[in-house]
């Protein structure tokens, strides 16, 4: 079948808070095709299976973590495009579905601005302990806690990404030195952004900063241990929007609970949300966002115009951000 031919079904299997109804550009797809929104989460892959079964495309609003590994697309025959209104497709089993034909879209960076807004932010309160002290005031204490500045301190970058391209300049204009480390570790690249490529060694031990910006792969798993808090300084702050499981969650808690580091700025879990009783929720060097770094009225609105997009031109036979692009048609 080829795009744009027939009369379509798009279903948005998770469209949470309606940010795909209340868009105007959903028009151009309710010109083409029938589209059916849901307004609740799924329950599990059953519910979800039954929602999609008879979809062509599939529009996910991907910070609801609705997830596509095979045992759902074996229930959805009918199936050829998954877009997802985000840049991470992990919860996608990208091999299966190029396997069966079906294209995968993603919107590569909508939100690396907020994202990197938001490790500023969470930097600041940090480096400023400001939840702490607000909770104090609102206890009746009135403790101030000394903070540092942020100016000709060392911003270790890890990952040279969308997000921290936008980051750098960031930390460049507070007056930070700026240093980077990545697989490739380009020179070139790394001075692009306005960072210098150091070795991985040299980048744990030099910066005050270390702001986490690479994907979640074999090889990223659990890189920030026991062995990288050592090399740190006793004064480094520790930001991580990228996931939770780059790091050793336990070897973190070992980590601030010894005051091994000065404290971290988490945006991202190992377990989300993040369970009950937690370590982190009793430590006050510790500021926390439940993922919450993408999500600003601005960037939520270049995902949600973008997913659009990648549908209606996949749908009119002229696809793009297509991360499979062995499918036919795409």
């Amino acid at each position: 079948m080829t795009p744009g031919r027939t009369q379509q079904r798009v279903v948005i299997p998770d469209d949470i808070n309606g940010a795909f109804e209340a868009s105007p550009n959903l028009a151009r797809l309710k010109a083409g095709a029938q589209v059916e929104a849901h307004t609740t989460r799924a329950s599990g892959e059953k519910e979800l299976i039954e929602r999609i079964r008879d979809a062509t495309v599939v529009l996910s609003f991907r910070p609801a973590f609705t997830k596509f590994p095979k045992p759902v697309l074996d229930g959805v025959a009918s199936l050829r495009m998954i877009a997802i209104s985000g840049t991470g497709v992990e919860d996608v089993d990208v091999a299966e579905a190029t396997r069966r034909g079906i294209a995968v879209a993603n919107v590569p960076g909508p939100s690396n601005r907020a994202v990197a807004e938001h490790c500023l932010a969470l930097l600041f309160a940090v480096a400023r302990a400001v939840p702490a002290q607000d909770r104090a005031i609102r206890r009746g204490e009135w403790n101030a806690v000394q903070g540092i500045e942020l100016g000709r301190k060392v911003f270790g970058i890890i990952g040279v990404s969308g997000i921290s391209s936008e980051l750098a300049p960031l930390a460049r204009a507070l007056g930070m030195t700026v240093i980077s480390w990545s697989r490739n570790n380009d020179p070139a690249r790394a001075e692009a952004i306005g960072a210098r490529a150091v070795a991985f060694d040299e980048l744990l031990a030099t910066a005050d900063v270390i702001s986490l910006h690479v994907r979640l792969n074999g090889a990223t798993r659990g890189m920030i241990g026991a062995d990288q808090f050592a090399r740190m300084k006793r004064s480094a702050i520790l930001i991580n929007t990228a996931r939770g499981d780059v790091i050793d969650e336990s070897a973190l808690i070992g980590a601030l609970s010894t005051r091994a580091i000065a404290g971290a700025g988490l945006d991202v879990f190992a377990q989300e949300p993040l369970p009950a009783g937690h370590p982190f929720v009793a430590m006050e060097n510790v500021v926390m966002t439940p993922v919450s770094g993408w999500n600003t009225v601005d960037a939520s609105a270049r995902m949600i115009d973008q997913s659009i997009e990648n549908v209606a031109r996949f749908m009119s036979g002229s696809p793009i951000n297509v991360v499979n692009r062995r499918v036919p048609d795409a």
